[in-house]
Formats: structure tokens, sequence, C-alpha cells
């Protein structure tokens, strides 16, 4: 077949360097006496310097690609997650008929025999983002702030000079407040810097304006319990009625998101919102109680 006509295209990117690394470990133990369980553990890194990542329209940011190649903006994946650990288990409750105890009563059988519970548990570090300046900032694609300090470390003194809105550096990092130190970022070269004579012609100085690479930092984690209970009534031959009570977030822990200022400000790093799963995962607890037919 041959290839479709491609002229009239000024510029065509097919996508720049992708690159996932994974490593997993798994525990499994098979249902007996009642319990079962599956136990996974999973390190992963990925980065990419395409502006198109994973199909997310909003993952890594090419700038001026006539003075900064690609190769200088190959950082972490906005989907990167470094960690990840998850439990499965189910246990058959050891009452009623055929169990170890409580095995001799009918009223006790139908009472609480037969109930089985299960339990999922996640847990995993968070997602990159970018952190940007507080200034005016040359044109030729967005600008970043500049990493010169370590972002989770408290305390610190502002650079009045090159950040002149910032005057104190949080007490505490990882706080709803402050995720991150400010301090430990300081901003680009002002835009209006740049004249008819003193034009940007190359990498090192449109890296100056423009600033380091995105995706440096990691927002929050989260874990989250769900739990089970539940039992099957026969009703005729192989046809049971099931009677489930299912909490999600069983340990009602709160999940927040990425910080909405990421900027070098007083507020930098604060956090304003939940993290964002999917329009019907509820963040606080959740009970569910339902019953299903089966024939």
């Amino acid at each position: 077949m041959p290839f479709p006509d491609l002229s009239g295209i000024g510029i065509i990117h097919f996508g720049g360097i992708s690159n996932y690394n994974s490593l997993q470990a798994k525990l499994e133990k098979r249902t007996s006496h009642g319990l079962g369980f599956l136990a996974t553990y999973t390190w992963a890194h990925a980065l990419d310097d395409t502006s198109d990542a994973g199909g997310l329209s909003t993952a890594i940011g090419d700038r001026n690609m006539a003075l900064i190649p690609y190769t200088e903006e190959y950082t972490n994946s906005p989907y990167d997650v470094r960690h990840r650990l998850t439990l499965n288990g189910n246990y058959q409750l050891p009452f009623g008929k055929g169990k170890a105890y409580l095995n001799r009563s009918w009223l006790a059988d139908e009472a609480i025999g037969g109930w089985s519970t299960s339990l999922t548990f996640a847990a995993q570090t968070g997602t990159p983002f970018t952190v940007y300046p507080s200034i005016g900032t040359a044109n030729g694609g967005s600008a970043r702030a500049i990493l010169v300090g370590d972002p989770f470390g408290a305390g610190g003194s502002p650079n009045s000079v090159n950040n002149p809105s910032l005057t104190a550096c949080p007490s505490k990092v990882k706080t709803k407040a402050n995720w991150y130190n400010p301090c430990a970022f300081v901003n680009p070269l002002p835009g209006n810097e740049i004249t008819g004579t003193s034009m940007v012609t190359d990498e090192q100085s449109a890296v100056a304006y423009l600033g380091g690479r995105s995706n440096v930092i990691y927002g929050p984690g989260y874990y989250a319990v769900n739990m089970s209970l539940f039992k099957n009534f026969t009703t005729f031959r192989e046809q049971y009625l099931q009677f489930r009570a299912d909490a999600f977030n069983l340990l009602n822990h709160p999940t927040w998101g990425n910080p909405s200022n990421q900027g070098i400000g007083p507020q930098g790093g604060q956090i304003t919102s939940e993290k964002f799963f999917q329009n019907n995962t509820p963040d606080a607890r959740f009970l569910q109680l339902s019953l299903k037919y089966a024939f």
C-alpha cells in the first residue's frame, strides 16, 4: 500500500523518545482453609520528550524547537508512577455447616454461616508536575521555574532579587498549604530583557530564559482500602440470592491531588482539591447494600 500524500504539511513530529521500565514482584496464596490472596509490588519509571505522551494531550511541553532540541525536554512522563503496591484477598468465615465452628446448629448456619469477605488495598506514589515562574517570561514556549535546592526541605532563605514576591519560606512541606518549598526554585531571566539588540540565537541562552525541564517533582500519592461482606442463600438447585455489603474507602482517607498553585510565590505548592480518579469513584467513605439473584 503506498504512503499517504503528506505534501503541504510543514513540520511533522511522529513522536520523540519514550522509555518505560518496570519490575514486578508477586506473592500469591491459593485458597486453602478459606483464605486466598494475591499481593503485588511494581517499580516503574516512564520518561519521554514528546508533546503528546500517551495520548494525554497535556504532557511534555516542547518549547522553541529551533533552539532547544527534543533531547533537552527528556524528562519524567506525566503518568509516571514509581511505586505501586496492591493486595487482593478473600476469606470464607469459619462458621456454619462444613466449617470449623458453630457447624451443628441449623439456626447458627442460617444466621452466621456461609459468609465471605473480600478486601482490596492499593497504594502508590504520586505523579510529577511542573513548577512555573512568577514573572513575565519570553515567548517561544512554556517557561518553567529552575530547581536550585531540595523542594521537600523546609525553611531556607528566599531569593528576594530573583523573586521579590516571595518573602518567607515555609517551615513545613508536604502539607495542603505548601506541598513543596517554593524557595527551592528561582525564576528564569525576565522576558523583557530581550530586545532587538539582544536576540536569543543559541540553546544556552534560550534555556536561561525558558527555564529547566518539566515534571521534576512529584505530587501526593494515595492509598485506599475497599471491603465487601457477602453471603449466598440457596433458593432452587443451583440458583441463589446473594446479599452483599460493600465499603469503598473504608478508612475514609482523603486523597489529595497535585498542587493547584504550581508557582513559586507565597502560595506555591498549595493543594485545594482531591485527586481525580473517575466520575463514579467516591473520595469519602461510601457504603453500598445490594441483592443479586443468580439463575
